[in-house]
């Protein structure tokens, strides 16, 4: 007797923008090449639309103000460790070159995608309004991400249980 393979589900999380990509690309291999595995991944944290909303509820910076070391990571360290932030260094660089279909935010706009040198945007390797930082932000933000999160590894057994489902009853 064959006996069947156990379906894998996996969510791949990135902690790092320009790893996303990447984890499409092997969500949509492992969907195409492995019809037992179920794989998703979703763009960093905080980009669902319950995400966005708690993100967008308690920024102060414009677009352009989260990216990297910017008011989310500062307002993120400021509460998880405190002692690794040195405010009086932040330096704010809001200045990425933006178009209406292409721009730089935590969570990416526009029709276009591209990855221009990152020092053609950035004199310090920051990018974003660090001084915007706060501890209590990065506390609603992190449980607001945590939420996130643990809603997707629900939403990935529910899509699995339907597919299962359907496969089952001959689909």
């Amino acid at each position: 007797q064959v006996q069947q393979a156990h379906p894998l589900l996996l969510h791949l999380l990135s902690g790092h923008g320009g790893n996303c990509s990447f984890l499409q690309n092997i969500v949509k291999y492992s969907g195409e090449r492995h019809r037992r595995i179920f794989c998703a991944t979703a763009w960093l944290y905080l980009s669902d639309a319950q995400g966005s909303a708690a993100l967008e509820r308690y920024r102060q910076s414009a677009i352009g103000g989260m990216g990297h070391a910017c008011e989310l990571e500062t307002s993120l360290i400021l509460h998880l460790r405190p002692e690794l932030v040195h405010m009086d260094r932040v330096v704010d660089e809001t200045s990425y070159i933006s178009t209406p279909n292409y721009y730089m935010d935590w969570n990416e706009g526009g029709a276009l995608i591209a990855n221009p040198p990152w020092d053609d945007d950035t004199r310090t390797g920051a990018y974003g309004a660090g001084s915007l930082g706060t501890p209590e932000k990065g506390r609603i933000w992190l449980e607001a991400a945590i939420q996130e999160k643990s809603a997707h590894v629900l939403e990935i057994h529910e899509q699995h249980a339907r597919r299962e489902a359907q496969r089952n009853a001959g689909y």
